[in-house]
Formats: C-alpha cells, structure tokens, sequence
C-alpha cells in the first residue's frame, strides 16, 4: 500500500491566503457602504432639487407647497439624507482612492462590481431625464397639448439638472475604469462584471430601440389606414398622433445612442484584444439580441396569418377588426426583420474571425436547443389545433359548433405551425448534423448537457402526455363498456385526448430514435480520451490564466519597489549634500 505524503502549507502561503481574505472582508465593506451611501445620496440629492426648484419656480401645481410646513417637509427630509450620505461616502471614498495605490487592489473583482453598478445608476438616470427632455421637446414642436405636469418650468429644469449632473458622475465613473489601466484585459470576474455590463446596457438599449422605431412605423400605418378604414375600421380621434411619437421618437433617438455606443466600445476591445470576441458573455449578448428580433418577426407573422385565415373561412368580418390588429404587427415586422438579420450576421462573422472557447461553444448550444424547444412547443400546438378541426369536421360535424368557432381553430393552428415548424426544423437539423459527425465535434456535440437536457426533456414530457392523454381515453371506453350513460366516449373531449396523445406520441418518438442513435455512436475510448484532453485543456487554461495574474502582480510590486528605491536613493543623496555642507 503506498503512503501518499501530504504538504503542509509554508508560513507565507498561509499569510497570502490570510491576507487575500482579510482584503476582500474589506473591500466588501468599503464598496458596500460607499455604494449605499452613494445611492441615498443621489436619491436625496434628486428630491432636495425637485423642492428647491418648484420653490424656486413657483407654478401651483402642486398643492400645498407653498405652505410652511409643506415646504419645510419638502426640504427637511432629502436635505437631512444628504447631509448624512454624502460624508460617509466622501469618507469611504478617499480611503477606497487610497487603496487603489496598493498593488492588485484597482483590478480587483469587487472594485469593477461598484464601479460598474455605480455607473449603471447615474447612466440610467441622466438618459431617462434625457428621455423626458426630448419627449417634451417634440411635444412642443408638434404642437400636442401637454398635460398640466409638463407644462411646469420647474419640472424641465429638473430635469435638465438631474441629467447633467447624473451624467458627469457617468463620465467620471468610466474615467476610474480608464485610470485602472486593465479595461479590455481584466481576468476572472472583473472582466465578467464589465461583460454583464456591456450586456445589459445593450439588450435595453436594443429594446428602446426596437420598440420606438415599431410604435413610429405602427403611426405611419395608422395615418394610412384610418382614412380608407373609416367606415369599418375602428379609430382613434383626432390628434392622437403627436404624444405618442413623441415618445416613441424620444425612445429612437436614446436607445440608438446607448446601443450604437455600446456596440462601438465593445467591437474596439474585440479590435484590441481579439479574445474578447471568443467571450461567452458577448456571445451570449448576440443570441438573446437575435431571439429578441425573431420574436418581434415571427410573432407578427403568425398575428397577419391568423387575420388571414379568419377572413378566408369567414371567421370575422371586417368591421370587427380593431385597427390595432393590424397596424400593430405590420409595425413590428420590418423593425424586427432587419434587427434579426443584422445580429444574425453578427453572430456568424465573429465566430468565423474570432472563434469559439468552451464557454462560446456550450452558449452556442444553449441557443439552439432552447430555440428548437419552444418552435417544437408553437409547431405542437398548432397540429393539436389544426388536426382537432380537421377532425372535428369530419367525425362531428358543423352541428353543435358555434358561428367561427372552427375558423378559429384553423386559424390559430395554421399560424402556430407557420411559426413553429420552420423555427423546429432548422434549429433541430443544424444540431443534428453536428451531433451526426463521427469526429471531436461530434463526440462534443453529443455530450453537451443543452442536448441532453432537450432530448430528455422532450421525452420526459412526451410521455407524461402520451400517458394521462391515453389514460382518460382509455377511462372512457371502459365507462362506455360498462354502459355508462355519461360516459360521452365519442364526444369532443375523447377526441381531443386522441390527437394530442397521437401528436405527442410523434415527437416523442423523433427525440427518443436521436437519443438511441447517440447512444449508439458513443465510443468508450474516445469519450474517455475527449475528457482527458478536455481536462487538460481546462488545466492548462487556468495555470496560463494564473501566470498572467502573477506577472501582473510581480510588475505592479516591482514598480512598487522601483519607487522605494528612487525614494531611499534621493534621501541618501539629501542626507550627503546635509553632510557636506
């Protein structure tokens, strides 16, 4: 039996390990308080202007401000918050700058957090009162009434503080991550902070913009329709138009300035540090952007196709559609069709120049089987609804069915498959030809838990279907043979249970032959050898990434030192000239 020899910890790995925990204890604390205070602060701050201003400017608006008590109150409270907030972040703040100065300390993972947090908050409020600001303005240039709230002086320049001022701690927020001297190459979580980020501001960004540019188009389709519909089509009065695109005008012009950007900064740091591309943050960002503009394509499709239908099989009349119904999705649609093909060819072009990591590779692959899923839900929805009709017209009849009922069914169920089958059968084939592949990638592909989590998922579900669906019909028949005059074994409800058993049943039987093909496919020796070289990829990841935090380190001490050495060195020279003289 051989004796494994087990190495006690040295005194200074013991001392770097106590004082990597005493230090992260405090930066906790400093970056939380500083954090805290900081937001009470700007929360006070925010409120004390608003009752300075509409002091300052009196308009009536609101009642009782002008009382001694109201005003008192008014002031008191946020003035009493500020007062306090603002020197314990001071405080924390000139101790956290004088940290910085230590080694290791401005790239340290929790430092990024509030930076980053902070600069999510200060941005967000300048761009909402910047929002606001346009609105207003174009409100005015086209001539809509504003409400009594935005006819007040005090509130404009309100708003006007808050976004100077919100957007000057923004500048210098992201100065401090300039002055860190690590932005683009941050290691572990401090570049996944910045990541996150990048990420969120973008997808928001992104939606603002999607959203005001669909609500514009929907006003043009609105000014088209309504005269030629006006006999049958509901509208909406007259000078509806000016507030809503205001807004929507507004939403365009903020949210394309945050998303272009965003997008500009980050492909600079691809530019610079080509790994950045492989991250699986920014591939993450890519697929949800692209799943964001399919949905805004596809769902409007199936809403025109489901009018369609109607109309075709006489399941609504004209005037009794709402102008909305179409306007809504003829605005989405090119709005989403173009930001789908643009992130689509994003996502293909980097993976193309930059690559893929591990982590990009499994994003990949979450993308694909969680898209198949849900256009797998919608196709099996809509052959549920279409076969139920189908059956419906041929077994029972038109008698019993109310006036559009079987429209209905027709059209939701042409709509659904319309939308889900080609989403399905793409997404599906594209990860089954990688799965199919006898080399690495395949062995990869078939080993990946977003496969296997959706071929057994899809099982797992298509057989609790099959059985509860099979086992009512099945408690029927036999109510039936036992002569039950309730037992309605050939009424609606046994067909319904039939078709969605048989439909499950299809799929099921689809995902349960992959998962034997997989099984089928897998070698032993080489599943064992893929795992080991995985490993030692992995290893080898890690020791490089660890490498470079230490060469970080060791150049940060060694100019630490340099200093010492140029300060001994200049005393020594101070003390001889002292001595001589």
């Amino acid at each position: 039996m051989t004796e494994q020899t087990v190495t006690e910890p040295t005194a200074a790995e013991q001392t770097t390990a106590e004082t990597g925990r005493l230090a992260m204890i405090r930066r906790l604390y400093l970056y939380l308080i500083a954090f805290i205070s900081l937001i009470a602060g700007l929360s006070a701050a925010y409120g004390l202007i608003e009752a300075l201003i509409r002091l300052w400017i009196p308009d009536g608006a609101v009642p009782g401000l002008s009382a001694t008590g109201s005003v008192q109150r008014a002031i008191a409270q946020p003035g009493g918050f500020l007062i306090v907030s603002a020197p314990i972040f001071l405080v924390h703040w000139r101790y956290i700058r004088r940290l910085v100065l230590q080694p290791g300390e401005s790239r340290a993972a929790l430092r990024k957090l509030f930076i980053y947090a902070a600069l999510a908050t200060t941005a967000y409020v300048s761009a909402r009162a910047l929002y606001h600001i346009i609105e207003g303005s174009f409100q005015l240039l086209l001539g809509a009434a504003p409400s009594e709230e935005e006819l007040r002086p005090g509130g404009w320049v309100a708003q006007f503080f808050h976004a100077g001022i919100h957007l000057i701690l923004s500048l210098y927020f992201a100065r401090l991550l300039q002055e860190d001297g690590d932005l683009g190459v941050e290691l572990g979580w401090a570049g996944s902070w910045r990541r996150l980020f990048q990420l969120l501001v973008g997808l928001v960004a992104l939606g603002l913009l999607l959203t005001g540019a669909a609500d514009i188009l929907n006003f043009v389709w609105r000014a088209l329709l309504e005269p030629l519909g006006a006999s049958s089509l509901a509208t909406v009065g007259t000078g509806w138009w000016q507030r809503g695109i205001s807004g929507s005008l507004a939403a365009v012009l903020v949210g394309g300035l945050a998303w272009r950007l965003n997008n500009l900064y980050w492909n600079a740091l691809m530019t610079a540090q080509p790994p950045e591309g492989r991250m699986a943050l920014r591939r993450l960002y890519l697929y949800v952007a692209t799943v964001l503009a399919a949905a805004i394509t596809l769902v409007p499709v199936a809403m025109l196709l489901r009018l369609g239908v109607l109309f075709l099989f006489g399941g609504v009349d004209t005037g009794d559609i709402d102008i909305d119904d179409l306007t809504t999705p003829l605005g989405l649609l090119p709005v989403g069709a173009l930001a789908w093909r643009w992130h689509w060819l994003q996502v293909s072009a980097e993976a193309q120049r930059y690559g893929d990591s591990r982590e990009s590779e499994f994003v990949r692959r979450l993308y694909y089987y969680a898209v198949a899923a849900t256009g797998l839900l919608m196709l099996w929805i809509g052959l549920v609804d279409l076969v139920r009709a189908l059956l419906d017209l041929a077994i029972i009849g038109s008698t019993s069915v109310e006036e559009g009922f079987r429209a209905h069914q027709f059209a939701s169920g042409v709509s659904l498959i319309a939308v889900g089958a080609p989403v399905w059968s793409l997404h599906w084939r594209t990860a089954q030809r990688a799965a199919e592949q006898d080399n690495e990638a395949g062995r990869a592909e078939r080993a990946s838990w977003p496969r296997r989590i959706y071929l057994y998922g899809i099982a797992f579900v298509g057989a609790l279907l099959i059985l509860f669906e099979l086992a009512q019909v099945v408690y029927r028949l036999l109510l039936w043979a036992l002569g039950d005059p309730n037992a309605d074994f050939f009424g609606a409800e046994t067909l319904d249970g039939l078709v969605r058993a048989v439909v499950a049943a299809a799929f099921w039987a689809v995902h349960i032959l992959a998962i034997r093909d997989d099984t089928r496919m897998v070698d032993k020796e080489a599943e064992a050898a893929a795992r080991e070289s995985e490993q030692k990829e992995r290893r080898r990841e890690d020791l490089a990434a660890r490498i470079e935090e230490l060469e970080t380190e060791l150049s940060a001490l060694r100019a630490e030192l340099a200093e010492l050495e140029e300060e001994e060195q200049g005393a020594d020279e101070e003390q001889e000239k002292n001595e001589e003289e």
